[in-house]
């Protein structure tokens, strides 16, 4: 089931093509962190004032109140299809070679 952070506006244009290709990695709509991830749920981990889930985690005040779903663009770290996803020009962490800082920086795992 798609959620409002798919809807149209949110893509950057020329890049929709690269996107695809990109894959996204989903985040888990109850704590933050990275679904079915070693951190998924686990409990006693503190929590955000602004948004509940787990403090630091990828979605932490990135998922919109009552989504279902939510995903990560493999290809930049940024929410899928939002105004920051795959936006050029944006700098790369070295470690990681997403966009520096982004929710999914250093905590997409590669394969």
């Amino acid at each position: 089931m798609a959620v409002s952070i798919l809807a149209a506006g949110l893509v950057c244009g020329g890049c929709s093509k690269k996107k695809a290709e990109a894959g996204s990695v989903d985040l888990c709509t109850k704590c933050g962190q990275i679904k079915d991830g070693p951190l998924c749920c686990k409990p006693d981990q503190p929590k955000c004032i602004m948004c509940g889930l787990v403090e630091g985690s990828p979605g932490c005040c990135n998922i919109p109140e009552g989504a279902e779903r939510a995903a990560l663009c493999t290809a930049c770290g940024h929410l899928k299809d939002s105004e920051l996803c795959c936006k050029p020009g944006l700098p790369r962490c070295q470690k990681c070679g997403l966009v520096k800082d982004s929710p999914g920086c250093c905590k997409i795992p590669k394969s």
